[in-house]
């Protein structure tokens, strides 16, 4: 099954900021502050990317086909 561009924009880095919220509360005792502020805010920035490609996703369809 071959992915689209938007799905592809999406889907990888959603499953990306997933595993790196995974990482962070696995290995919470071993890292200092720094390392899960970073690894929280990495997770947040690859889910707003994704937003905006849903978003623009659906902004070009609506575009393209309408309302209905």
């Amino acid at each position: 099954m071959k992915l689209t561009v938007y799905e592809r924009h999406s889907l990888i880095p959603l499953g990306l900021g997933s595993s790196l919220l995974l990482v962070n509360s696995l290995c919470r005792s071993f890292l200092d502050d720094f390392r899960k502020g970073f690894l929280c805010g990495m997770a947040l920035m690859c889910f707003i990317y994704a937003l905006c490609t849903l978003v623009l996703f659906f902004k070009r369809n609506f575009k393209h086909y309408g309302n209905s």
